[in-house]
């Protein structure tokens, strides 16, 4: 027996064997496919990392769009306005005599020229006082006559004694009476002439009736309104300008206008400007008088343009998007040997407030250079540059990393 029992020693069922070691296969075979996909989706991300690195860029595409020539060109610097066309000439028709309308001659739309009749009064009863007034001159004019040969007379019996001074100065009395009675007359027969004219309506200007308010039949009282006339040869265009640029307008400067109702642009000029700046704003008044010389032009038409301020025959210039800044430096994108270069300017005037206004450049770059003319943001110098025409270019690399 040696001091061992057999006893002690534990045994393991012959019929339990099998199972553990299946469940101990199927555990680790678990383990190596749990490896396996994570090995496959670590090479997966690899793989897709790979393919998303791209090589640096070399080479900058730019479309033949995207560039601008420099050459000699006319430069105009203008300042943008707009309002409305009003008649430069214009007149309310009111009555001056009060009364009954006898006849209405002219009808709205109706072209009419100055002191041509537009309406009638019944002017009966100043017919009658005009013609008392003639005969009121008339009389006093016998009554003056009267007085200056009994005046005449006695004066001449005073030289020769037979009557005193005293019965002269009261001739003269009378006779200054007389004088003021036909002055007085007189006066009344022009009141009386005016009354009966005014009973008789006429244009005040050439024009085009617009407004007609009075029907035959109809009375008016003195002050009514009765026609509107307004002259179509020629508009004025109100517009506003801010302060900061008033100080660049004087009259006489062209204006380039255009509406939306008429075919061809039309010219205008600077008429005046008002000195005073508008109530609750700081812009001033600029009138500008427009010849509707080809009779296109209608009241309240909408027209905007704008005002040569200065104009040079040639001009370098290069659109306000091609332009840099970086505190006080301007500079542009120039193509420099197929390359593409930073190139300082010194900028002059600007054409406009529009967003690729030319502006003109007094040195930096000179006649036939090529600018990158949009605000493709920051590029990087010294990069080689291929000019393509196809509209799915852009701006980027022209080669792709190989895996």
């Amino acid at each position: 027996r040696n001091g061992f029992s057999m006893s002690s020693v534990s045994h393991v069922p012959s019929s339990l064997k099998p199972k553990r070691t299946l469940r101990n296969g199927l555990l680790l075979l678990s383990a190596v496919a749990l490896l396996g996909f994570i090995g496959f989706r670590v090479y997966q991300a690899q793989a897709r990392a790979g393919k998303a690195k791209v090589a640096p860029a070399t080479v900058m595409q730019l479309k033949v769009a995207e560039l601008v020539t420099v050459q000699p060109s006319a430069f105009e610097q203008t300042l943008p306005l707009s309002g409305a066309l009003d008649p430069y000439t214009q007149a309310v028709v009111s009555a001056r005599a009060s009364g009954e309308i006898q006849s209405v001659n002219v009808r709205e739309g109706q072209s009419v020229k100055k002191g041509q009749v537009l309406a009638a009064l019944v002017n009966t009863t100043y017919q009658a006082q005009y013609q008392q007034a003639v005969s009121n001159v008339a009389s006093a004019k016998s009554a003056l006559d009267l007085a200056q040969t009994d005046y005449n007379n006695n004066a001449t019996l005073v030289k020769e004694g037979f009557i005193s001074k005293m019965a002269l100065q009261k001739l003269d009395v009378a006779l200054a009476n007389a004088s003021a009675q036909l002055r007085n007359a007189e006066e009344a027969q022009v009141i009386a002439r005016r009354a009966l004219g005014e009973a008789t309506i006429v244009a005040p200007v050439s024009g085009v009736i617009s407004a007609s308010k009075v029907n035959a039949g109809d009375t008016v009282a003195i002050g009514s309104a009765m026609f509107s006339i307004v002259n179509t040869d020629r508009f004025e265009l109100v517009a506003p300008i801010s302060a900061e640029q008033i100080g660049a307008l004087h009259p006489g400067q062209t204006v380039q206008l255009t509406s939306a109702g008429v075919a061809q642009p039309f010219v205008g000029r600077v008429d005046r400007i008002n000195p005073a700046a508008q109530n609750g704003s700081r812009s001033y008044s600029v009138y500008i008088a427009v010849d509707n010389a080809t009779g296109q032009l209608k009241s309240g038409m909408f027209a905007q343009g704008q005002i040569v301020l200065a104009a040079r025959a040639n001009a370098l210039t290069v659109p306000a998007t091609a332009i840099h800044s970086v505190g006080s430096r301007r500079f542009v994108y120039i193509l420099k040997d197929g390359k593409l270069a930073e190139q300082d300017v010194t900028l002059g005037a600007r054409a406009s407030d529009a967003i690729d206004a030319p502006v003109e450049v007094a040195s930096g770059v000179t006649n036939g250079d090529q600018v990158v003319r949009l605000d493709l943001g920051v590029l990087k110098a010294g990069v080689d540059v291929q000019i393509v025409a196809e509209q799915s270019a852009a701006v980027g690399s022209t080669a792709e990393a190989k895996p």
